[in-house]
Parts: structure tokens; C-alpha cells; sequence
């Protein structure tokens, strides 16, 4: 497989990922809550010869009735590495690199930067290659209550991370 054009990391999540990765929350404006940063191993290997792209999403628990509060939250980050080599195996090769490298990489520790007086902090994250792309989901819980949001299992966030590779073959394969 191979992905000549620009991915939007945006129009990759299915219309049932806030309910499987976010349960319990309203959606709100990303810049609505000053967030930690969290890191997105796609991300953090941005690099000559590669185009990476990011989309956030935050979710507010939901007192009820649709009333965010501001105070728990959850970040979900998709983040997608295209390697944009003309010979589709170089790059392919060059996808199955970063896995390697990303997942070798990662010891299971998040460094949370810029997390202001939130009181928690947490996160899970998946990334999956297929053909010359790494795609890579990172889901960050924050606030002082942010515990109280259900948190995503395994099966959902591998759901949702099936149906993105789903999408992204479908829409984007050349």
C-alpha cells in the first residue's frame, strides 16, 4: 500500500471514536483549556523526507445535559506520518524504521509540559504503519476530577484506531 497525497489526520476518526474514546465527555474548542502537551510518537520524529500532520480533539466531562466542565478533560490527538519518497518500498521501509524506532523508544513514561495547576495527569496511545504511513493516537486525561472520565479500553482505542487505518485506505490509498 501506498499514500502518495497529504493525509488530513482530521477526516480519519469515524463517527463513533468520541463515544468509544471519550465517553461521558462534550466536545469543546481545543483552545478552550490550557492542556499539557502531550507526545505523539508519530509526532516527535518529524524529519526531512516525511510530512506530518496533527489533529486535537478535547472533550470536557459532561455534568449533564451537555454542560462541560472545564476543569476535567480529555485530550485525543491523532497524529500522521506520511513518507513522502517517491519508490513506494523505500518508503514503506522508511514507515517500518519509525515503528521500530518509536516503539523502542518508548519506555512508558510521559513527560507532561505546560500542565498549569491541573492536579492529574494520564495517557494511553497506540500507533499503527501501513504501507508508507505511521499513524499515532494518544489519549491524555488532565484536570482536577479528569479520573472521573471512563477511561478508553483497549478494544476501543484498537476500534478506533482500525477504523482510522480503514478510512485512510479507503480515502487515501493511490
Amino acid at each position: 500500500m501506498h499514500y502518495p497525497g497529504a493525509i488530513d489526520a482530521c477526516r480519519l476518526p469515524g463517527p463513533n471514536a468520541q463515544a468509544q474514546l471519550a465517553p461521558a465527555t462534550v466536545e469543546i474548542p481545543p483552545d478552550s483549556v490550557k492542556t499539557a502537551e502531550p507526545r505523539v510518537i508519530p509526532d516527535d520524529h518529524a524529519s526531512d523526507g516525511n510530512e506530518v500532520t496533527t489533529c486535537r480533539r478535547l472533550f470536557a466531562r459532561d455534568l449533564g445535559g451537555g454542560k462541560p466542565d472545564l476543569q476535567d478533560y480529555r485530550l485525543v490527538t491523532i497524529a500522521v506520518v506520511r513518507f513522502t519518497q517517491s519508490d513506494a518500498d523505500e518508503a514503506a521501509t522508511k514507515a517500518t524504521q519509525l515503528m521500530t524506532d518509536a516503539l523502542g523508544d518508548h519506555s512508558g513514561v510521559r513527560l507532561a509540559t505546560g500542565v498549569g495547576d491541573e492536579a492529574g495527569f494520564s495517557e494511553q496511545w497506540a500507533a499503527v504503519r501501513t504501507g508508507n504511513v505511521v499513524l499515532g493516537l494518544a489519549i491524555a486525561d488532565g484536570g482536577t476530577e479528569a479520573a472521573l472520565i471512563p477511561a478508553a479500553t483497549l478494544d476501543s482505542v484498537q476500534a478506533v484506531v482500525t477504523d482510522m487505518t480503514g478510512t485512510l485506505q479507503r480515502d487515501y490509498q493511490g
